[in-house]
């Protein structure tokens, strides 16, 4: 992976001294006592308003242990916090950092917030905007006032992620969606990359082309994979619509553009026949090549790498529109890891000075990118040049300051949208007004507990939208 010497040469140059002083002195033993003096005389970490100093002591030298849980990701996973915590536990020997990554998504979202509450928890943990509500403000440690204000000036989009004046987590990375292919089906087709679709007229043309049937007309390859219903969200957008009203709260998807885009949707299943639906999530079918395109979400990528490999090749380009399209697509951002509230007031100030040198560093943002896909927010790691040349992001930073972030939602939103944008109008191809509406109606039973509201209207792309 090609990197910035001058971004990252000075942090190279600092880990490199770090390595070599930590290994030669060794760990202290955790649970009591002084460990190893930590090497001095090192530079800076970052260079903006956020500097983290590394020949500063935590916890007074004395050693102490964090517990951080991240969930396991599977093979395509990217342990994206491995890397900073062996480096800040080489700049502290004092500190050990044990990991525990053993529980799969839905088990380690299960089992986490009981964990908190009971105090049982761990005292870093992997976070998800999901579950912004169920922990902010109670279960999460605010950040201090100086870290924020330095967060504030460094990164991007940060303003809508604060409680009441606190800010207990940040966006790290945007990521959105984009369109992926199989490049031997493509050229099986008869197709180029000029055939590469701009508009969705363009798509439905070339994925007849790509669409396989047998004897009896059933597809054996879909010309496009069926996407969730969070694609909707992003047609709806494309169409020129908010989604949520006003106050931020309440959703209004029962309207012309989002009603227009269900339809089209549907008509791929039942007019073009580019799509069916099948067992096994979308990105699965495309690897098992049962797709030839499909739309996704940018860490699909990394599913690709770690489940396909190289049993065929597979390329990205930009998300079609329709004609005069302003937003291309939504975004939702990767967020940082939080602090359990609950936690011993030592272990709290320790595990925030490790987020505030995980913050500071623009090494870890712009691999962040590079292995997951996304766009930092970081100012000085977003112009990356290692990121124009993967071949994901080089597509994706095209079009990103052209998509919205819908914002921090209720905790009915996603159940209600697998239930009645994916299962009864992607699937079940039932009226797309009628289940609008009753999404709406649905959605609007949880806004009491939607403690912020959502970030669109404060987009820069707000005004192209009803």
């Amino acid at each position: 992976m090609k990197k910035s010497f001058m971004r990252f040469g000075l942090a190279a140059l600092c880990f490199a001294v770090i390595t070599a002083g930590v290994f030669a002195g060794g760990k202290g033993e955790s649970g009591g006592g002084t460990a190893a003096a930590p090497q001095t005389n090192l530079p800076l970490v970052g260079s903006g308003a956020l500097q983290y100093n590394p020949n500063t002591p935590v916890n007074d030298g004395k050693n102490l242990t964090l517990n951080f849980w991240w969930p396991n990701e599977g093979p395509e996973g990217y342990e994206r916090w491995a890397r900073a915590v062996a480096d800040y536990q080489k700049i502290h020997p004092n500190v050990k950092i044990e990991i525990n990554n053993s529980l799969g998504w839905g088990d380690y979202w299960t089992r986490l917030p009981v964990a908190v509450a009971s105090g049982t928890g761990p005292d870093l943990m992997h976070f998800h905007l999901a579950y912004y509500t169920q922990f902010i403000p109670g279960l999460a440690e605010p950040f201090p006032v100086d870290l924020t204000n330095a967060i504030l000036s460094d990164y991007n989009g940060v303003e809508p992620f604060m409680y009441e004046g606190k800010l207990y987590t940040i966006p790290v990375g945007n990521m959105t969606g984009t369109m992926f292919y199989n490049k031997a089906l493509w050229a099986q087709a008869g197709l180029t990359d000029k055939d590469i679709p701009k508009t969705w007229d363009e798509l439905r043309v070339v994925a007849k082309k790509l669409t396989k049937t047998d004897n009896s007309g059933r597809n054996t390859v879909n010309g496009f994979e069926l996407p969730d219903g969070w694609f909707l969200l992003a047609l709806n957008y494309q169409k020129g619509y908010n989604v949520f009203a006003e106050d931020g709260k309440h959703t209004r998807l029962n309207n012309p553009g989002a009603i227009e885009a269900a339809k089209m949707v549907q008509d791929w299943v039942s007019v073009d026949k580019i799509s069916a639906a099948g067992s096994g999530a979308p990105q699965e079918r495309f690897g098992n090549q049962q797709s030839a395109l499909m739309y996704g979400w940018t860490w699909i990528g990394a599913w690709l790498e770690g489940n396909v490999g190289n049993r065929f090749e597979w390329g990205v380009f930009p998300t079609p529109t329709f004609p005069g399209t302003q937003v291309v697509d939504r975004n939702n951002p990767e967020v940082s890891a939080v602090v359990n509230a609950n936690s011993p007031a030592d272990k709290k100030a320790v595990a925030l000075d490790f987020l505030k040198f995980y913050f500071s560093s623009d090494q870890y943002l712009v691999e962040l990118g590079n292995k997951a896909y996304v766009v930092p927010t970081k100012k000085s790691a977003a112009g990356d040049a290692s990121l124009a040349s993967n071949k994901v992001m080089k597509e994706v930073i095209k079009y990103v300051d052209k998509t919205i972030w819908t914002g921090i939602t209720s905790t009915g939103f996603e159940d209600l949208l697998a239930r009645i944008l994916t299962d009864e109008i992607m699937l079940q191809n039932r009226p797309a007004q009628e289940s609008l509406r009753k999404f709406d109606e649905g959605n609007n039973q949880y806004v009491g507990d939607m403690i912020v509201p959502t970030a669109e209207r404060k987009s820069a792309l707000a005004r192209y939208l009803k």
